[in-house]
C-alpha cells in the first residue's frame, strides 16, 4: 500500500469518525448507528460508568437508543487519537479524551474515556465493525 493510499483511507475514515461524534453530541441514534455494520459478527464491548457490556448489534442498537433518551447533553473531547490502516478494507482507530454528559435527571458526570474502533470497508463504505470502549469517572479533586 502505498502512502498516498494509506493517507487518503486515513482521511475518509477520519470524516466518519467526526460525524459520528458529532451526530452523537446531537443524540441523533440512528444517523450514529448508520456508522455501524449491522451484522451477526459486530461486538460492542465495554466499561461504562462501572457496567460491562458485550453486546450484538441489536443489543448494541437497544443500549444507545436507551443512553441518549436519558440525556439532555453529551460531548466528547478527544485528546489523541491514532489510525492504523491496517489493510485497503480495515482500520483501527484509537482515541482517549473526556466525555462530559448532562442527564436529563441528576448531576453532570465527567470521565475519562478510551475508544478503539474496527472500521471495515463494506459495499464501499466504511462501517464499524467492532468498538471497545471504557469510560471512568473523574474524581472530584
Amino acid at each position: 500500500m502505498t502512502k498516498i493510499n494509506r493517507d487518503a483511507i486515513i482521511e475518509v475514515v477520519k470524516n466518519k469518525v467526526n460525524r459520528a461524534f458529532e451526530e452523537g453530541e446531537k443524540l441523533d441514534s440512528e444517523a450514529v448507528l448508520a456508522h455501524y455494520h449491522n451484522h451477526a459478527d459486530f461486538r460492542f464491548s465495554g466499561l461504562i460508568f462501572g457496567q460491562a457490556y458485550n453486546l450484538n448489534y441489536d443489543e448494541f442498537t437497544i443500549t444507545l437508543k436507551g443512553v441518549y433518551e436519558t440525556m439532555v447533553e453529551t460531548k466528547v473531547i478527544r485528546e489523541t487519537e491514532f489510525f492504523n490502516v491496517l489493510s485497503e478494507t480495515k482500520v483501527l482507530y484509537n482515541t482517549t479524551g473526556t466525555v462530559c454528559l448532562i442527564p436529563k435527571e441528576g448531576e453532570r458526570m465527567e470521565s475519562n474515556l478510551i475508544i478503539t474502533m474496527i472500521f471495515s470497508l463494506i459495499d464501499g463504505e466504511w462501517k464499524v465493525i467492532h468498538e471497545t470502549e471504557a469510560q471512568i469517572p473523574k474524581k472530584e479533586e
